[in-house]
């Protein structure tokens, strides 16, 4: 069938997070006063994983999590850094360095693959396409930046209250876009938060799957790419048949 709406996961989808991740890395060490290094990346990602599991913060399907995530997310920042703070014996205030972290995630803008703009470009010129991402308002829309003009719509999890892979996330862009779940795909990297919440509301799903994982039995995969050039090819085959 052919599709109205394009809808785009954004970290490890249409940007790379790890490259905003690093530079947030190296933030956080300057205003600690600190020098990034093995020993600071390593003791920084063990704080960050213990905080992590501690607010539950990796239970998307709990529909609690679902709808509280970025009351959880805030306070898990905050302990994080505050622990991070006392483990290299900074002065630095948890508020400060959230300011920097969030900064410096924001000011990357490194899409996933260089082909990765110019086909999302391209293909708004068919379909109309949406942004789909959990994250924080002001940091998304500063890092997607080049995509908003090509873009239907921008969705949000801190913005729309809800976070994928809740339905109630994907019925706010069904609404919105006065569509019906076949009329949309959803192009994610994530089995649980894009092709199973997605896919729990009847949209057809394209794995994004650059790390050649084997395709698993659940959730269901209508589609699987391993690069950006490889969705235009598609759409004009099977998918849009």
């Amino acid at each position: 069938m052919k599709y109205r709406y394009l809808i785009f996961d954004v970290d490890d989808t249409l940007l790379d997070f790890y490259a905003a991740y690093s530079q947030a890395q190296r933030a956080v060490a300057a205003r600690l006063g600190v020098a990034f290094s093995a020993e600071y990346a390593e003791t920084d990602e063990a704080l960050g994983w213990k905080y992590w599991a501690e607010f539950g913060l990796d239970n998307t399907g709990d529909p609690d999590v679902q709808r509280h995530y970025h009351d959880y997310y805030f306070k898990y920042l905050n302990h994080h850094f505050t622990a991070l703070a006392q483990a290299f014996g900074s002065q630095a205030q948890a508020e400060d360095l959230l300011e920097a972290y969030f900064s410096a995630l924001a000011s990357c803008r490194k899409p996933m693959e260089e082909a990765t703009l110019p086909v999302y470009r391209k293909l708004s010129q068919t379909y109309g396409m949406m942004i789909a991402t959990n994250g924080v308002g002001r940091v998304q829309r500063a890092r997607l930046r080049d995509f908003l003009p090509a873009s239907a719509g921008v969705y949000i999890s801190e913005e729309v209250g809800w976070i994928k892979p809740a339905k109630a996330f994907y019925q706010r862009l069904l609404e919105d876009g006065n569509c019906r779940p076949q009329d949309c795909l959803m192009i994610g990297d994530s089995l649980s938060n894009d092709m199973s919440g997605a896919g729990a509301l009847g949209m057809s799903t394209c794995w994004y799957n650059r790390k050649k994982r084997p395709v698993p039995s659940q959730p269901k995969v209508d589609w699987m790419i391993e690069t950006i050039e490889e969705l235009p090819g598609l759409l004009r085959g099977g998918a849009s048949g």
